[in-house]
């Protein structure tokens, strides 16, 4: 009977365990994040690019309820002429950013995006599961293999965020 106790008690233990450190890594990223760099590797050639050049800008966001936003621009990105994009001014701004927003999970060291609106149809509607690791200040994501938005090559991106004080 003591040892069937035990067992109870370890098992609740872990189980406390587990869910208070997946609470920690869900509540370690909540917030506001800037980007700081975002580089792309190729899986095939290795060739390595920063996409939206040495200085990207965009900002993620991770809410307490579960909830995420993100916004990539290319910092060279010109506005359109007039307050209507012509066609081909559309077309350069679209290739020029990247943003959607949805809910997220987190279970040890993965996030899923759970995409529910997106500036690439495509991806509403789709789970885009990330790797992530917080350190001090800084938020580091990245990809498993995926055909890169920006290059339509498989690839693997890293990107890092620092928090916005």
């Amino acid at each position: 009977m003591f040892s069937i106790r035990r067992f109870g008690l370890i098992a609740a233990l872990i189980v406390i365990g587990a869910y208070c450190t997946a609470s920690r890594a869900a509540d370690s990223v909540v917030g506001s994040w800037r980007l700081v760099s975002w580089v792309e590797v190729e899986t095939e050639s290795k060739s390595v690019h920063a996409p939206f050049g040495d200085n990207p800008t965009g900002v993620i966001t991770y809410t307490p309820d579960g909830r995420m936003s993100l916004f990539i621009i290319d910092p060279k990105r010109k506005p359109a002429a007039g307050p209507k994009a012509t066609d081909a001014e559309a077309d350069e701004l679209y290739r020029t950013m990247i943003t959607y927003s949805g809910a997220y999970s987190i279970e040890g060291n993965k996030v899923t995006h759970k995409i529910e609106f997106s500036w690439n149809q495509a991806w509403t509607g789709t789970n885009q599961q990330r790797f992530v690791e917080v350190k001090d200040n800084q938020l580091i994501i990245k990809t498993p293999p995926i055909i890169s938005p920006v290059s339509g090559k498989e690839s693997v991106h890293t990107l890092v965020w620092e928090r916005v004080k």
